[in-house]
């Protein structure tokens, strides 16, 4: 496995285990709304967007043919517009707290599909830290992320 197949595996999961919010509130149309690092041109919010901070590696083995554990860090952040409204369960979720929600989801969807993820490949995942709910008032986002730690082993 390289960084590439592990974030596309975490991409694939989540698209798997998450509802689209704007599913949830009404919309009928099927649509992309978990990405990698590609450009996000024309893109519906709410979004989920996996950015890759970093992937170290260390040698678990001698000789030629050695065994690498590697370890991949990704933020996995959460956008929404300025007054976007879910109702989940009979709760309205809005703004800030829409955002919670779904940082929440991820983290909880991402642990109980464990077994799919080894499956796929990943030898471990943990989340690691979750951000606080920010606002760009200039585009009227809020956005939020997880920082998450999946690790493989290569030969």
């Amino acid at each position: 496995m390289d960084s590439i197949t592990a974030l596309t595996t975490l991409k694939t999961r989540l698209q798997a285990i998450l509802t689209d919010p704007r599913v949830t509130a009404g919309a009928v149309d099927a649509r992309t709304w978990i990405y990698t690092d590609e450009p996000l041109l024309g893109t519906r919010y709410p979004y989920i967007q996996l950015e890759k901070l970093n992937n170290p590696t260390s040698n678990i083995s001698i000789g030629s043919n050695y065994w690498e554990h590697e370890l991949l860090l990704v933020n996995v952040w959460f956008y929404t517009k300025n007054g976007f409204k879910n109702t989940i369960g009979g709760t309205d979720y809005v703004n800030a707290q829409l955002v919670e929600y779904n940082l929440g989801q991820i983290k909880e969807k991402l642990k109980d599909d464990f077994d799919n993820l080894f499956t796929a490949g990943l030898g471990g995942y943990r989340h690691l830290n979750t951000t606080k709910v920010g606002y760009d008032p200039k585009t009227q986002l809020y956005f939020g992320g997880v920082t998450i730690r999946v690790w493989y082993f290569n030969q």
